[in-house]
C-alpha cells in the first residue's frame, strides 16, 4: 500500500506548492433521516432529509469550523398508540470545531441537552489510503476511509491544498478533505466553494472560550448517561426524537 501512496503523492506534488495554504472552504451537510422507525402518522410531516451550509477558515497554524446557514427547526407532536410521541429536529448554529497545528490540539465546542461543552482532545481516526483518485471542484482528490464503531467513514482529500485539515472532526490526512460519506450516504459533506486568500480581520480565527471544558471520554460519558435518562423517563408514556445536523 505505501508504494501506490507515494507514486499518487508524487503525481500531485508538482502542483501543490505554488497554492495558498489560507482561505475559506464553504460546505454543504446533507443528513438524510430514515422514516421507516418513525410512526406512519409521522412520517408525512418530516422532511427526508436536513441542510446546513458550514465554512472552514483556516491558515497554516490553525483552522476553526463553523456553521454559515441552516434550515428552521422542526418541532412535531403527535398522538399514536394511546401516546404522545414529540419530534424535534434541530441544528447546532453554535458548533464549532477549532484545531490548532502548531500543537496538535483541538476544541469541539458543542451544545448538548441546554448546555455548552468545549471537548478537547481528538477522535481517534485510522485512516486507510486507497489510492482511488477523483476530481472534486477542480481539484485532484484522494480516497481515504476508516470505521467508526460499526459505521462506514470515506472522505476524499487533495494534496493540492498540502494542510492535514477538513470539516469538523475529519482531518489529519496529508491535505484538505473535501468532501465526507458517512454511513453510507446517510450524511455527507461535499465542498461548494474553495476561496484561496489572505484572511480578513473579520476572519480572524479564534478558538472557542465559553463553555464547560471536558475531555473527550467525559463528554461521551455525560451524553450516554443523559441519553438513557432521556429513555427512562419517556418510558411507555411517549417518546422525543431529537435529530441534530
Amino acid at each position: 500500500m505505501k508504494s501506490v501512496i507515494i507514486i499518487l503523492l508524487s503525481a500531485i506534488t508538482p502542483f501543490c506548492f505554488g497554492q495558498n495554504k489560507e482561505g475559506v472552504i464553504t460546505y454543504e451537510s446533507i443528513m438524510r433521516i430514515d422514516l421507516s422507525r418513525l410512526p406512519p402518522e409521522m412520517k408525512g410531516m418530516i422532511p427526508p432529509e436536513r441542510k446546513s451550509k458550514n465554512q472552514l477558515f483556516f491558515n497554516e497554524k490553525e483552522s476553526i469550523y463553523k456553521v454559515l446557514d441552516e434550515e428552521e427547526d422542526i418541532n412535531r407532536e403527535v398522538a399514536t398508540g394511546g401516546a404522545r410521541v414529540q419530534f424535534r429536529m434541530r441544528g447546532a448554529p453554535d458548533n464549532e470545531s477549532y484545531t490548532n497545528l502548531e500543537d496538535g490540539s483541538s476544541i469541539d465546542k458543542t451544545e448538548f441537552a441546554g448546555r455548552v461543552f468545549l471537548i478537547s482532545g481528538e477522535e481517534e481516526i485510522e485512516w486507510k489510503i486507497t489510492g482511488e483518485t477523483q476530481m472534486i471542484s477542480g481539484y485532484q482528490c484522494m480516497k481515504a476511509t476508516y470505521m467508526r464503531d460499526t459505521i462506514p467513514v470515506t472522505a476524499w482529500f487533495t494534496p493540492q491544498i498540502p494542510i492535514s485539515l477538513g470539516p469538523a472532526q475529519y482531518r489529519g490526512l496529508p491535505g484538505m478533505v473535501l468532501s465526507v460519506d458517512i454511513n453510507e450516504g446517510r450524511r455527507t459533506i461535499k465542498v461548494t466553494d474553495v476561496d484561496l486568500r489572505e484572511l480578513t480581520t473579520d476572519e480572524a480565527i479564534v478558538a472557542p472560550q465559553k463553555g464547560k471544558k471536558v475531555t473527550r471520554k467525559e463528554f461521551i460519558k455525560i451524553r450516554d448517561e443523559k441519553m438513557a435518562e432521556m429513555q427512562e423517563m419517556s418510558g411507555g408514556r411517549g417518546g422525543t426524537f431529537i435529530i441534530r445536523n
